[in-house]
């Protein structure tokens, strides 16, 4: 017997089927559990995304530094541009198709210091820094970028080291 006098109705539906909307109540919960593993998934994908980029930034940026470091060590060894008693103006030099620019040097009691740029089409590739001692040891900072865009903001810049 069913009444239609207001909620009475609904109270009586509901004693009838006391399991109604149960499917619905574990299809939400399912639906909620796929939609938060689904996110989960997502985010570690993205961040994976941003990892690996920098990743192959980082690299370029390396590389970069090793070959301005290579031009160094042909500059020095092969033409003696960095004498400390006898420097060579290499700011008309080029190195593996790139211009040197920025060319500066000085001179302190024992050691004749030489920064330039190695420049590529739209700005720089690296930095040289050359120190050369009188009793003839060589220290060499280079660092080396990702991009030649200077106003680029994931800009990554890596340097590297040798003395000898």
């Amino acid at each position: 017997i069913v009444f239609h006098v207001g909620d009475r109705h609904v109270a009586r539906l509901a004693m009838m089927h006391p399991h109604r909307g149960f499917t619905l109540l574990i299809a939400v919960i399912l639906a909620s559990v796929a939609v938060s593993l689904g996110l989960a998934l997502l985010d570690i994908t993205y961040k994976q995304i941003i990892l690996a980029s920098t990743s192959k930034q980082s690299h370029t940026a390396f590389y970069a530094a090793d070959s301005v470091l290579e031009c160094v060590l042909y500059l020095d060894q092969k033409r003696a541009a960095f004498s400390y008693d006898t420097p060579r103006d290499i700011s008309s030099d080029s190195c593996n198709g790139y211009t040197l620019a920025g060319y500066v040097t000085s001179t302190t009691v024992a050691t004749r210091t030489t920064d330039f740029t190695v420049q590529c089409e739209s700005g720089e590739l690296g930095d040289a820094r050359v120190y050369k001692n009188a009793n003839g040891k060589t220290d060499i900072y280079v660092t080396g970028y990702n991009t030649c865009s200077t106003s680029n903001q994931r800009r990554v810049e890596r340097g590297l080291k040798l003395s000898y």
